[in-house]
């Protein structure tokens, strides 16, 4: 497979570990550099109001000042559109994409399977292929001020963690040796500690 120009990470938040999909976070990066290409975050009032206390207490106080829509199918749309305008240039990327972001794909699958069936992300990376699933992102990925349970900061800590492993080794994303300290100083430092 061709190495793309970009990477595409997404992280989602449900209302339960197999619950609706209701916060989304997304980033594109270049692959060689690491610079913001575009991002993506928005929630859904409908699924706050549905998910369980675990979510509302861990993860609904990060989510305050998220732009949201009122229905699930609108932040399905939103979300597909975004990714419809990077696919062609990414490797799509998720973090232990079982079940949650695997479940929102299927969500988005099924709004308009005639349309979606062929478009979906294909393949779907997992950064937890190559970062230990133990490995706390947010700590690994030595970047400033990200809150746990906002998914696009998990997206930005799951990104940065896949940029720090691959910096180590050859890959298709281009970053080897050395790589990860020049990729620090031309990203955003405002991120960084």
């Amino acid at each position: 497979m061709e190495s793309k120009k970009n990477i595409f990470v997404f992280d989602v938040e449900s209302t339960d570990l197999h619950g609706k999909g209701f916060a989304v976070g997304a980033i594109v990066l270049d692959a060689k550099t690491g610079e913001e290409v575009d991002s993506f975050l928005l929630k859904s009032f409908e699924g706050e109001k549905d998910s369980c206390e675990w979510v509302k207490t861990n993860v609904l106080p990060w989510l305050k000042d998220y732009p949201a829509v009122a229905t699930g199918t609108e932040l399905r749309n939103r979300f597909w559109k975004f990714y419809l305008e990077h696919k062609d240039d990414c490797e799509v990327w998720a973090d232990v994409a079982y079940p949650v972001e695997t479940n929102f794909l299927e969500e988005v699958y099924r709004d308009d399977p005639e349309n979606r069936a062929f478009a979906m992300p294909y393949p779907l990376c997992d950064i937890s292929s190559h970062v230990d699933v133990n490995v706390d992102r947010v700590k690994f990925s030595e970047l400033m001020g990200l809150e746990k349970h906002n998914p696009f900061h998990d997206a930005l800590a799951s990104a940065f963690s896949l940029f720090r492993v691959s910096a180590n080794k050859q890959t298709d994303m281009g970053i080897k040796g050395d790589h990860w300290a020049l990729l620090k100083t031309t990203s955003k430092q405002q991120f960084f500690r």
